[in-house]
């Protein structure tokens, strides 16, 4: 039988991929909206969209046009979460993160330490006469992958400038959004969620939200987006649950998982 591991450190480099994913989509939809909508400021205007676009929401001083739910989904959230920051006056530090990165650097290298000593493991095994041919192409289909992994992540080490600024840019949208989570999480309760950013207070989101909307601060005027808004904070289906009452659960949003010895404990 042909080994085919799956590191602790490549599950952490994995979590790391899926943060930047997430993240680069936030980014990449903000660089869209910007392109699309010029003169438009997501953060300062009184109206986000192009003027012929349907008014489909208003959110805090801001009317929203548009005929993308996602879009409109993005402004309302963007703008509350902004609210609720400055309100519990969340902040992200350079120290937080100068230990976001310190933790990024130290998996990423233990990953490649793994992947090298992996990758002579498996020259060892294919100079072997007695593999099968189905171990045979396994086992090279690993090491081409292994190759792979090391020229998408630097197999150095070494980072350039650019790469240095865009993981401190990924490292504040993280740490901030953790805050964020714990501080709503302690204020509302309720039950977590596996997220690509990590832990999320699903419970704790939707209840924020729903008071939000009752004071007035966002509105979905067409009711036909509304479905779209509310499908990720009220269909349990498409989420993945820390076990209610467990002690996973009550962990997940005290200390950052960047922070934890072993992040993935919980999974």
């Amino acid at each position: 039988m042909v080994d085919v591991r799956v590191t602790d450190g490549s599950r952490r480099i994995t979590r790391a991929f899926d943060f930047m994913a997430y993240f680069m989509k936030a980014f990449l939809l903000a660089a869209v909206v910007a392109i699309s909508l010029p003169g438009t400021d997501l953060h300062a205007g009184k109206a986000h969209g192009q003027p012929g676009a349907p008014l489909v929401a208003e959110v805090l001083d801001t009317e929203i046009r548009t005929s993308d739910p996602e879009e409109m989904q993005y402004v309302i959230l963007g703008k509350l979460t902004d609210q609720y920051a400055a309100t519990n006056q969340i902040a992200v530090q350079q120290d937080e993160i100068d230990a976001y990165v310190a933790s990024m650097d130290r998996i990423a290298e233990q990953d490649r330490k793994e992947r090298e000593a992996r990758r002579s493991e498996i020259a060892g095994k294919l100079a072997s006469q007695t593999l099968t041919s189905a171990e045979r192409e396994s086992l090279s289909s690993e090491l081409a992958t292994l190759n792979e992994l090391d020229v998408m992540l630097g197999g150095s080490g070494e980072k350039s400038a650019d790469d240095q600024a865009a993981q401190r840019e990924i490292g504040a949208a993280v740490v901030r959004q953790w805050k964020i989570n714990q501080a709503l999480y302690r204020q509302y309760g309720g039950r977590v969620i596996f997220q690509q950013g990590g832990p999320e207070p699903l419970d704790a989101y939707r209840q924020c939200l729903e008071e939000q909307q009752g004071k007035g601060a966002f509105s979905i005027l067409d009711r036909t987006f509304a479905p779209a808004f509310w499908r990720y904070f009220k269909n349990d289906s498409i989420h993945s649950f820390y076990p209610s009452g467990s002690v996973e659960e009550a962990r997940a949003l005290e200390t950052p998982w960047w922070l934890m010895e072993n992040p993935d404990g919980a999974q």
